[in-house]
């Protein structure tokens, strides 16, 4: 069995923060963002249609274009136009960008699933708009939202791996770091391997945690 060092161990432990860390902060960008898409796309607005198409083509186009590619052209963007950030904030801006498609079409999707007739029945009542969401549309919404939501969050956790090729070392390269070391690949990997489940298997409790208040509401 292998015998980690005290520097193996402070290494491991400061990119599973790390990973914690790009997970959290690109997951919050994410969701900000894709409660203001969804509701560009949602608005009736005359004058917001410039907007709600430009919400539409942001979803379609984000969606399509690999993770790694929005990495790179966030980081080499940031570099020309020289803003002086850390690759850290540059992959938390990253995943943010396209968490905030996928979240928004899921965000979407689940809204949709309302009945038109109770939101209509909500219009006859005269209930304001605040109103309208909080006891009409975000309860039926969230059992459609939640699910898919929180397991695409735990799938973008693995993604986060990406970032180690704009230099950030979270989980998967500090793997790759100790393994260059010298240490056994195959034993210092499930290590790694333990450390992403002890990352997302929380989220997925979580998300039947929710599943089950939202049915009994």
């Amino acid at each position: 069995m292998i015998a980690f060092s005290h520097y193996d161990i402070t290494l491991l432990l400061q990119a599973m923060a790390r990973t914690i860390v790009l997970s959290l902060g690109g997951g919050i960008l994410g969701i900000v963002g894709a409660v203001i898409l969804t509701a560009l796309r949602l608005s009736e607005m005359r004058g917001m249609m410039p907007l709600r198409v430009l919400a539409v083509i942001y979803v379609q186009t984000i969606r399509r274009i690999p993770f790694i590619v929005t990495l790179y052209i966030v980081f080499f963007c940031t570099g020309m136009m020289g803003v002086d950030v850390s690759a850290t904030a540059v992959a938390i801006g990253s995943i943010g960008l396209i968490a905030a498609a996928y979240l928004c079409e899921i965000l979407h999707g689940g809204v949709k699933t309302v009945p038109v007739e109770q939101v209509e029945a909500a219009l006859v009542l005269n209930l304001p708009l605040w109103a309208r969401w909080r006891y009409v549309i975000a309860p039926q919404a969230m059992s459609a939202v939640v699910p898919p939501a929180v397991g695409y969050l735990v799938l973008f956790i693995k993604d986060t791996a990406l970032a180690s090729q704009i230099g950030v070392v979270e989980l998967s390269q500090a793997g790759v770091i100790l393994t260059n070391r010298g240490l056994p690949s195959a034993q210092v990997f499930c290590v790694v391997l333990l450390l992403y489940f002890a990352i997302s298997y929380p989220l997925t409790c979580l998300s039947r945690l929710l599943e089950k208040r939202i049915a009994v509401h």
